[in-house]
């Protein structure tokens, strides 16, 4: 969990929100409490006090790792289309 990914966040036709790296795409795997408010064109990500920590289009980086499969406790799993990243913490850029 130690891993950095750099990404753009962005949100597909089903309404999922995913990290896009330079040629790839990663489903994120957020930390409990995490929610995701808005739409295709405008959203955000928000910790579990409310803060902002993302919006569509902006620059991340996230400090966490790769899983292999997504466990049955995960949140959202409809969304795991792409190679998965649990976020484990945040940052600009």
């Amino acid at each position: 969990m130690e891993a950095l990914l750099r990404a753009t966040l962005e949100i597909d036709e089903d309404g999922c929100v995913y990290a896009k790296t330079v040629g790839d795409r990663a489903t994120l795997v957020w930390p409990r409490g995490y929610t995701v408010e808005g739409d295709s064109k405008s959203f955000e990500v928000l910790d579990p006090g409310k803060n902002v920590v993302g919006r569509s289009g902006s620059s991340l980086s996230l400090g966490g790792g790769g899983a292999d499969s997504f466990k049955d406790t995960w949140t959202q799993r409809d969304c795991a289309k792409h190679r998965l990243w649990i976020v484990g913490a945040l940052g600009t850029g």
